[in-house]
């Protein structure tokens, strides 16, 4: 008797386990198929996609949906974001304003160097030795100060090369013996430290120059003099600059 019941079971399992998995071979079909689509998405849109069992997630959209067989349901599921090629020609402007903005900036300096009225200036050691407390993170000693008759007024800097107007007092900012350091000669400096710590020049002028004026640019196509005051940097590091200075001088005598 107990033996025709356990035979009655082991048949009954013998039957149902080829059905079970057939059930779970179609749905692994499902969801490889759901897999390949993904990975096929993903080589060629370079997006995020993934497979689900039940719904998509917030923020994803169904790409393809598998149910063909019976079994579980699966779904490969793309980012919404899908729409990738506004985005690139949004960053290839981009890069093509950094580009001209380079450009530009180099046309400037050229401009500065083929006006230079004597010599290169450097910082005294004297000087060095003070500033090396406070900028311990940038080449002092490979700072240089050249003055330009296309400047009208101002100064503006090429992270370690400072170009002036042949009006600017850079001759008192190099004093060897001056007891007081130029407030203007600190700032510039800090612009100097803030090119070399954090990304180099490119960066520098690509992040940091928000533009040049189309004036200033006109007078670069006709070869005439101009105000560097009027060069615009991002507030955040014309502010950044001035504070260096502002906390060296609390410190140490400061002058104009």
């Amino acid at each position: 008797m107990y033996r025709r019941i356990l035979i009655l079971i082991i048949i009954g399992l013998a039957v149902s386990l080829p059905a079970n998995a057939d059930r779970h071979k179609e749905s692994r079909s499902n969801r490889q198929k759901a897999v390949t689509v993904c990975n096929d998405y993903r080589v060629k849109n370079r997006l995020p996609c993934f497979v689900s069992r039940n719904r998509c997630p917030l923020g994803f959209e169904v790409l393809e949906r598998f149910n063909q067989a019976p079994g579980a349901e699966y779904m490969a599921c793309r980012d919404l974001r899908h729409e990738r090629p506004a985005t690139l020609q949004q960053k290839t402007v981009v890069n093509d304003k950094r580009q001209r903005l380079l450009q530009q900036f180099d046309q400037l300096v050229e401009r500065a160097i083929e006006t230079q009225l004597g010599e290169t200036v450097n910082i005294p050691e004297s000087t060095l030795n003070k500033l090396s407390t406070f900028f311990s993170q940038v080449s002092l000693e490979k700072i240089t100060i050249h003055r330009s008759q296309a400047i009208s007024k101002g100064c503006f800097n090429d992270c370690q090369k400072i170009y002036c107007s042949v009006d600017e007092p850079v001759n008192r900012w190099v004093e060897p013996n001056s007891k007081r350091i130029s407030t203007k000669l600190l700032i510039q400096v800090a612009h100097a430290e803030r090119c070399e710590i954090q990304g180099g020049r490119e960066r520098y002028i690509t992040n940091w120059l928000r533009d040049l004026p189309v004036s200033l640019l006109d007078k670069l196509r006709q070869e005439s003099r101009i105000d560097a005051s009027k060069i615009r940097y991002a507030k955040y590091i014309e502010a950044h600059a001035k504070n260096r200075a502002k906390s060296v001088c609390r410190r140490m005598l400061c002058g104009d």
